[in-house]
């Protein structure tokens, strides 16, 4: 049997476009494979006396309103099982600045959960959520941070939780640290949607007088279509801590500094994730 070279390019290129489908059918399939990632977080200084006490955080970023697969309850429901304390949200609840019905869906749903459970959602600007207004905030529930802090107890657990506003990508300007948060005498908790934000920051290498004590992100979506050698990143888009540490997801220790990163629940620009499976957080620190 012989083929002519016409064949084998056909059948070669009805092999890439069945592998693409089947990576494409993959792709929508892993966007709706929810992760819960459970993790212990020690929050306490060497100088502090532990309380003993656990508080349990729930964590969730990047929404993106009808690009998520998941419904609010499926969301809601993880942190109510596990016993959070409170809830955070760290940004784009919107998809590329436009305020949608189904962006405030999410938000407005999972608040009303936990208040059954008199558990406060707090939250913060992304930089997809340019339309927001402060009061679509409050109409859903939700505790804004927007450039401010609140000190936090929880049994024998006290720490301060502050909250950045987030620009968007065009011209961005980076907020600063309250003063006064950073010299609060507890335990610092910042919410701030883009990690690039450390490099806002002098480097803290070394040093003890840090402005916080630990960072919660999300916006990376963890590449949401990871390619080798974080080609995603370098093609579509540029985020420092991605291209430079290959930083995209999970805990971090960097320029001093440390925090957690949540690759997201929702998508961006495609309803599909490629090695970057969706997720949401159970966060425990221990005092």
């Amino acid at each position: 049997m012989t083929f002519n070279i016409g064949t084998i390019l056909l059948c070669i290129l009805g092999l890439g476009f069945l592998t693409g489908i089947i990576l494409l059918v993959y792709s929508y399939l892993e966007a709706g494979n929810l992760k819960v990632d459970i993790r212990d977080i020690d929050a306490y200084r060497s100088s502090d006396q532990k309380s003993g006490e656990t508080v349990t955080i729930g964590f969730f970023s990047d929404s993106h309103g009808k690009f998520c697969h998941f419904k609010p309850e499926r969301v809601s429901r993880e942190f109510l099982e596990h016993n959070c304390d409170l809830v955070l949200f760290g940004g784009d609840c919107c998809l590329h600045h436009h305020v949608d019905p189904t962006d405030l869906t999410m938000l407005r749903e999972v608040a009303s959960d936990l208040k059954t459970k008199d558990i406060d959602l707090f939250a913060i600007y992304g930089n997809h959520d340019g339309q927001m207004k402060d009061e679509y905030f409050e109409e859903m529930g939700v505790i804004l941070l927007k450039d401010s802090w609140r000190e936090i107890t929880i049994g024998n657990a006290r720490f301060a939780l502050c909250g950045l506003y987030d620009s968007g990508r065009e011209n961005r300007v980076w907020p600063k640290i309250p003063k006064d948060f950073s010299d609060y005498p507890g335990f610092r908790l910042l919410l701030v949607h883009n990690p690039d934000y450390i490099y806002s920051l002098p480097d803290y290498t070394g040093k003890k007088n840090l402005p916080y004590d630990y960072q919660l992100s999300g916006h990376l979506h963890g590449g949401q279509v990871h390619l080798p050698f974080t080609l995603e990143y370098k093609l579509l888009r540029y985020d420092r801590i991605a291209l430079e540490e290959n930083i995209l997801g999970g805990a971090f220790t960097f320029r001093g500094l440390s925090g957690f990163i949540s690759k997201g629940v929702g998508c961006g620009a495609l309803p599909i994730r490629f090695r970057a499976r969706p997720e949401i957080h159970i966060l425990r620190f221990h005092f």
